[in-house]
C-alpha cells in the first residue's frame, strides 16, 4: 500500500522538474569551439559565395540539372548537418529522406533552390537562418545550441511540384 502512494507522488515530482520554468533557469550546456559561418568559410581551402547578403555561405560542388525546386516543392535530399566544430548532429541514416521544403529552416529554403535534381551543396548557414536563439533543445539537452551556426552537405536526389 504504501508503494502505490510513493509512486504517484514520485512521477509528479518528476514531472515538475521537467517545466519550462526550470529550462529557463537552468540553461542549456553547449559545447565550446564554435565559430562564426564567416570564420569557417576563411578556415577553409575552398571559396564560398554569399546569397545576396543574406548571411548564406554556399558552394556549389555538382549543379545537378536545369530545373530547379521552388519553396512548394518537396525535396528528396541525403544531408549531413553539423555545427561549426564538426559535431555531427543530424544525418539522413537509410538512404534519402523528403521533406515540403517550405517547412524547413530558411537556410535550406534558400540554398536548396540553387541546384537541380542532382545537384550537391554545401550550405553554412548563420543562426538567423537556421535555429536562432532557441536552438533545438529539449528537457535541457541541446543536439543544436541556441546561436549556433550550421554546416550542411546536401545531396538533392529528386524534388517535386
Amino acid at each position: 500500500m504504501t508503494l502505490r502512494l510513493i509512486s504517484p507522488l514520485l512521477l509528479v515530482l518528476l514531472m515538475a522538474g521537467c517545466s519550462k520554468d526550470q529550462d529557463a533557469t537552468n540553461p542549456p550546456v553547449c559545447e565550446e569551439g564554435l565559430i562564426s559561418v564567416e570564420a569557417y568559410a576563411a578556415a577553409d581551402t575552398v571559396t564560398y559565395t554569399e546569397l545576396d547578403e543574406t548571411g548564406l555561405l554556399y558552394r556549389i560542388l555538382e549543379p545537378g540539372s536545369a530545373e530547379r525546386p521552388t519553396l512548394s516543392s518537396e525535396v528528396t535530399v541525403n544531408y549531413v548537418g553539423s555545427v561549426t566544430n564538426g559535431r555531427v548532429f543530424d544525418q539522413s541514416r537509410n538512404g534519402p529522406v523528403t521533406f515540403p521544403l517550405s517547412n524547413l529552416i530558411k537556410g535550406w529554403q534558400l540554398g536548396i533552390p540553387l541546384v537541380g535534381r542532382g545537384g550537391k551543396i554545401r550550405l553554412l548557414i548563420p543562426s538567423g537562418l537556421g535555429y536562432g536563439s532557441q536552438g533545438s533543445c529539449r528537457f535541457g539537452q541541446c543536439s543544436i545550441c541556441p546561436d549556433s551556426d550550421l554546416v550542411f552537405d546536401i545531396e538533392l536526389v529528386d524534388f517535386a511540384g
